[in-house]
Formats: structure tokens, C-alpha cells, sequence
């Protein structure tokens, strides 16, 4: 047990010496003003100004997960929160959406937990699939997470929300049934 200990210490260690420029910077309130809605832009300054580059920012991925599985959600929310801001990777930002769910979940965040649900409906909704199989796992996925909201948001609204605002969430909900009855 203690040798897991010093792997795990002294894993947080080098992840927190690897993000370590890119978290002052987002701890800068004055810096973090300087932030546009373009990435492109925010890349080239963050490279330019604070010699911060796309090592630093997966980094900073690395070390919000590894924040997520230590237990230190409200930290990883944040980094992942930070992270989508400014990734260029659509597939690894989609990744830190689903973290930072799961993290405002495990919160018990109901109201951002929400939002964050409806921002992966709409990135799958909107998204291109490799196949139409990716897209119905991904919306099994959105309804399995959005149970719990369901059941504890005091509103009780998101699943009826998804499948009513949309058939293809009916669907899914369908092929996933017919999926357990051969389990």
C-alpha cells in the first residue's frame, strides 16, 4: 500500500509540474481577460506571451483526469472546463465534456450537470459519426448519465427532455431494451 502511495504522489507530481505553467496562467485573472473566442488566437498568445504550447495543454487535460480519479472532482471540472476552452482536438474536448459531467454529476451539480448534458445532445446530435452504431452508443451513453439527473434534479426533466425533443433519443432507448434482453 505504501508503494502505491508514492506512485500515486509521485504521479500527481509530474502532472502537476507538466500543467503547472498553463494553471498560473488560468489563476491570473488579468491573464485569463486576455483570452478570445478564437483558439487559433489564444494558442498563438499563450505560446508568444507565456511560452505555453500544446504540451502544457494536454497537460492540463492529463492532470484533470488524473484530479477526476483521485476524487478531487470540483478541480477536475475546473481544469476540464479550462481545457475545452482551449483544445483544437474535437474529439479529446468531447472527452473533457463527458469527465466534466461525470464530475458535476458525482457533485450532485444538478443544474450544470444539466447544462452540461444538453452540450453533449447537441454535439451528438450535431456531430458526424465513423458509423451510425458510434452515434446510437453515444446516445445510450447521454441517457445512461442522464438518469441521474432525471432522479435527482429537482425539476425531473432531462430524460423526458431528450427523448420528447428528439426521436432519434426514442430510438436509442428502443435498441438499448432490445440489447438487454440478451444479457
Amino acid at each position: 500500500m505504501v508503494d502505491r502511495r508514492v506512485e500515486v504522489v509521485a504521479r500527481l507530481k509530474a502532472l502537476e509540474d507538466a500543467a503547472a505553467p498553463l494553471v498560473t496562467f488560468l489563476q491570473n485573472a488579468n491573464a485569463v481577460q486576455e483570452l478570445r473566442a478564437d483558439k487559433q488566437y489564444n494558442l498563438q498568445m499563450l505560446n508568444d506571451r507565456y511560452q505555453i504550447g500544446p504540451d502544457q495543454i494536454e497537460a492540463l487535460y492529463q492532470y484533470a483526469k488524473f484530479q477526476f480519479e483521485c476524487g478531487n472532482y470540483s478541480g477536475a471540472a475546473d481544469y476540464l472546463y479550462q481545457y475545452r476552452a482551449l483544445c483544437t482536438n474535437n474529439e479529446r474536448s468531447l472527452s473533457a465534456l463527458w469527465g466534466k459531467l461525470a464530475a458535476e454529476i458525482l457533485m450532485q451539480n444538478w443544474d450544470i450537470a444539466l447544462e452540461e448534458l444538453n452540450r453533449l445532445k447537441e454535439i451528438i446530435d450535431s456531430k458526424s459519426f465513423s458509423s451510425p452504431l458510434n452515434q446510437v452508443q453515444s446516445r445510450i451513453w447521454l441517457m445512461h448519465w442522464s438518469l441521474f439527473i432525471f432522479f435527482n434534479h429537482e425539476e425531473h426533466r432531462s430524460l423526458t427532455y431528450l427523448i420528447k425533443t428528439n426521436p432519434a433519443m426514442f430510438t436509442c432507448f428502443g435498441f438499448d431494451c432490445v440489447g438487454m434482453e440478451h444479457v
